[in-house]
């Protein structure tokens, strides 16, 4: 009885793990939202987290497999490889989910040095007498998210700028 519970635990862990690589792809929808200097670190990381999934959903396959054909002491030593594993897994899934979060909330966090007349934004360090700080709206917006521009005129400023054209 204690064997057949064994083999249907690791299968059930099988199932859990199968189900978290189908939703892993989920994370992938947060990665236009985190900066474009640590995108493609975290697009590899989150492979090769999903590639770990699949290599734990082959271990738990193979240790149950060592199971039913009870060879327990090899079993013995998969599980305990599949323990130590684990905690790796875990540590950088954590790592992963951590630096998304990190990057996320950083892309537009605190306070914005912006010039109250042309609206240009300086940047965090830079020295606010050198025009090299500073940088429009719309430059400083698409370097932190995946934002894209279209410009259009509002109609207060059609009717300040072209009064002949306002309606």
């Amino acid at each position: 009885m204690q064997h057949i519970l064994s083999i249907a635990m690791i299968l059930t862990g099988a199932v859990v793990m199968l189900f978290n690589l189908f939703k892993a792809k989920d994370l992938h929808v947060l990665t236009p939202f985190i900066p474009e200097r640590s995108r493609s670190t975290i697009i590899r990381s989150l492979g090769l987290h999903r590639g770990m999934m699949f290599f734990f959903l082959l271990g738990y396959c193979v240790v149950a497999g060592v199971f039913s054909l009870r060879f327990s002491f090899v079993g013995e030593l998969l599980v305990g490889l599949v323990f130590l594993l684990g905690a790796l897994f875990v540590l950088l899934g954590l790592h992963i989910q951590t630096r998304m979060l990190l990057e996320i909330k950083n892309t537009l966090h605190g306070l914005l040095p912006i010039c109250s007349s042309c609206k240009k934004i300086r940047s965090a360090n830079g020295d606010p007498h050198d025009p090299a700080s500073w940088s429009t709206v719309e430059k400083f917006i698409s370097a932190k998210t995946s934002a894209d521009f279209t410009h259009s005129i509002c109609p207060d400023c059609l009717k300040k700028l072209y009064p002949d054209l306002y309606k």
